[in-house]
């Protein structure tokens, strides 16, 4: 990802440039960059999968986490390329499933190294990097991009016969687009939230573990630990990071607010749908998780299930909040 710097113009991909399932090869004028690209032979340091919404889901340093499109700027438009791939909805779904799933995993020096080297001595493949996140996830849903998805270059992805390189538009961004980049993100505070979490419970558990399903795992498994486990969630702010979103944007759930936003109609319409889309998507994997946590509530009566069935019952909430409002919008304008 391209870190903000001073020069005269930053770009952007616009959002409607990219599908659900999209590979960005990324590379830095920083001195990082350079090496990683020059070690290799490649114009690219970096690869991210876009999930689809304005999400995408990448492993750098601060491990995996998803970031929003809007703040992903470039110092230079030749930064970037986008790779796509001509799979059914069905396997870019689980590719994203997959690197969702992933949130939270640490990033290991060591395996981007080892890619190089196509070396697994010592190995800990509950680590991740970004070249292996994206290529796991495609071999995940059936796709083998690379003939090693363990260790893989960014290179290796852009030379695979199973994507192509399409023609995009990466625009200069506005003066309000920069400062909205950066501008504070509440990924990054939910980020650094999950990071707090999955360490207090590693040192709970005495696992290696290092996602959010990982943990559900763990707590069914061995409920001796569910009341403290459940006491980092609840001390860690994760079960209360939406209450930002809904008192921030609050139009975004109220149809009258979203409709008289001091837009032209046009641009209204154009955000209501993208809304929709956007939500409806979040509705099938709020719901999902929803009904998860339900049955292991039913099976193991656990403090872990029962907060996270409520949570994801609120998400679910406002989820269709968001889509009446939008629809509200379409039928008004």
């Amino acid at each position: 990802m391209c870190n903000l710097v001073l020069s005269e113009y930053m770009y952007l991909i616009p959002i409607e440039e990219l599908k659900k399932g999209d590979i960005l090869l990324t590379s830095e004028n920083s001195a990082t960059s350079k090496v990683v690209r020059k070690s290799t032979k490649s114009d690219f340091s970096h690869a991210i999968i876009y999930v689809g919404s304005g999400s995408y889901i990448h492993s750098d340093a601060k491990g995996v986490h998803s970031g929003n499109l809007q703040r992903l700027l470039f110092d230079a438009a030749e930064n970037v390329t986008v790779l796509r791939s001509e799979c059914n909805p069905e396997v870019i779904d689980q590719a994203c499933m997959f690197a969702r799933s992933k949130i939270g995993t640490k990033y290991s020096v060591k395996s981007a190294i080892n890619a190089k080297l196509k070396t697994s001595k010592n190995e800990n493949e509950n680590r991740q990097f970004c070249s292996r996140l994206v290529a796991q996830a495609y071999e995940y849903a059936g796709v083998m991009l690379v003939k090693n998805t363990s260790f893989c270059t960014p290179q290796e992805i852009l030379n695979s016969t199973k994507t192509y390189k399409i023609s995009c538009k990466v625009r200069k961004a506005t003066n309000a687009e920069v400062n909205f980049a950066s501008s504070e993100s509440p990924l990054e505070k939910q980020s650094a939230i999950t990071n707090e979490i999955l360490s207090k419970v590693r040192a709970v558990s005495k696992e290696d573990i290092q996602t959010l399903d990982q943990i559900t795992q763990y707590v069914s498994t061995h409920p001796e630990h569910d009341e403290e486990i459940s006491k980092i969630y609840r001390e860690s702010g994760y079960l209360t990071m939406w209450e930002y979103e809904v008192q921030k944007n609050a139009w975004r759930y109220d149809g009258e607010l979203f409709l008289n936003l001091p837009l032209s109609t046009n641009k209204l319409v154009k955000i209501a749908k993208f809304e929709k889309s956007s939500a409806e998507e979040r509705l099938s994997l709020y719901k999902k998780n929803w009904e998860q946590y339900f049955y292991i509530n039913e099976i193991h009566k656990l403090e872990y299930s029962r907060i996270q069935f409520e949570l994801y019952k609120k998400l679910v909430e406002n989820t269709l909040d968001n889509i009446n409002a939008a629809e509200y919008v379409l039928e008004n304008s």
